[in-house]
């Protein structure tokens, strides 16, 4: 919630204030000088640092972000720094990267594929450009003086801790504000709330409003799909090759896979008892022998060495000979693509119902998503979505 209360005299109006009084006081000679001049020395480095402080009106604004600081904040935010993973592609989602003044060198070596990290494809090539406040990534935190140097009258952060980023705002006397996507999954309620906010803060709570109402109708439509179907008239599923702190192989897999859920999987793993991520035995995969396997396409490269040694393995699944291993976007990179973790659910709700999901078209789907989210029509093919296959003496073959 949103309120407004005086933000009182700026700093560069007090000082020039002190400074005026100080220089009539004749009769203290050189120490007045010396004050004069320290004091002057102050304002310069004010104005460098805070050029937009006298245009932040009489009126602020105070919030309460996600880790329930309450914080002070500009009423119109014009400059951003966003920290940490997820933080830029929430500001992407309301359409205000222009606003960014400073970037995390991990926003410049990440791929920027558009079915990795969409919001990074949406961005010109002139925010590569912009100065660099920190590596970025989870854990690491930024430099304050980088930070001053670009200037920004607000900083948004994801995945710091609430300490250090008090710490941070001290330093830079910038202030920040705190969001959250909740845990690794598809929309959660931190998440809407996040954007919400920020929303708030940038003037674009319409533009918030409308992408959370768009997740949760898709959310809907996934669900009610399938919601009819009995559990035991629904096929198995196994979803490995799950990235957590990297890539990994087959084994690498989640129980309660969010877009797997929404889709009315019955997903194998959820069976163990076990909840996220976690690693499952090959010989357990064999046991199961799944009606369909979905595999991570961040996994490529470690699978296809994994088929080079162990090419059995993958022939004996029933799944890979009878075209039902299936490729996922990864939709999780520097958190989670919202957009792409829709995408997986109706791919999945369509691979295994495919009469209850005759009506998607999975290139216009995304066509749909990538313009409601971040106002792109992708004319690039889908690199997922498709069958693999374990040929006698060659790769295995993605496409």
């Amino acid at each position: 919630m949103v309120e407004s209360k005086p933000v009182g005299t700026s700093l560069k109006e007090n000082l020039l204030a002190r400074l005026r009084d100080l220089i009539r006081m004749n009769e203290q000679g050189r120490r007045i000088v010396l004050i004069a001049a320290i004091l002057v020395a102050t304002i310069l480095v004010v104005l460098f640092f805070f050029p937009h402080a006298h245009h932040r009106g009489i009126e602020g604004q105070t919030v309460t972000d996600l880790a329930g600081r309450e914080v002070v904040l500009p009423t119109r935010a014009q400059r951003l720094v966003a920290l940490g993973p997820g933080a830029l592609r929430l500001v992407a989602y309301l359409g205000a990267t222009d606003r960014i003044v400073g970037i995390e060198d991990m926003e410049k070596r990440m791929a920027r594929d558009l079915y990795v990290r969409p919001y990074a494809k949406a961005l010109d090539e002139a925010f590569l450009a912009l100065p660099v406040v920190g590596t970025g990534g989870p854990g690491a935190l930024p430099d304050p003086e980088k930070i001053l140097m670009c200037r920004p009258d607000l900083i948004v952060a994801v995945g710091i801790d609430a300490g250090q980023l008090n710490n941070i705002q001290v330093k830079t006397g910038v202030p920040s504000l705190y969001l959250s996507y909740g845990e690794l999954g598809v929309w959660r309620e931190e998440a809407r709330r996040s954007l919400s906010l920020l929303g708030e803060v940038l003037g674009s709570s319409e533009r918030a409003a409308a992408i959370n109402d768009y997740v949760m109708s898709l959310e809907q439509d996934v669900e009610r799909r399938t919601a009819d179907i009995d559990e035991s008239d629904r096929p198995s599923a196994y979803f490995g090759g799950i990235s957590h702190k990297g890539s990994h192989g087959l084994t690498s897999t989640e129980a309660g896979y969010p877009p797997g859920r929404m889709a009315g999987a019955r997903n194998l793993v959820d069976g163990l008892g076990k909840s996220d991520h976690l690693f499952v035995d090959k010989e357990q995969i064999l046991v199961w022998d799944p009606d369909f396997i979905f595999v991570d396409a961040a996994s490529r490269l470690i699978l296809d060495q994994d088929f080079q040694q162990n090419s059995e393995f993958y022939r004996l699944l029933s799944a890979s000979r009878c075209g039902k291993l299936l490729s996922l976007l990864p939709y999780n990179s520097y958190n989670t693509n919202i957009e792409l973790a829709l995408l997986n659910a109706y791919f999945i709700g369509k691979s295994l119902y495919p009469e209850r999901f005759s009506d998607i078209n999975m290139e216009e789907k995304a066509h749909e998503v990538m313009e409601m989210f971040l106002g792109i029509c992708p004319a690039q093919e889908i690199p997922a979505y498709r069958p693999l296959r374990f040929p006698e003496n060659r790769p295995v073959v993605w496409r």
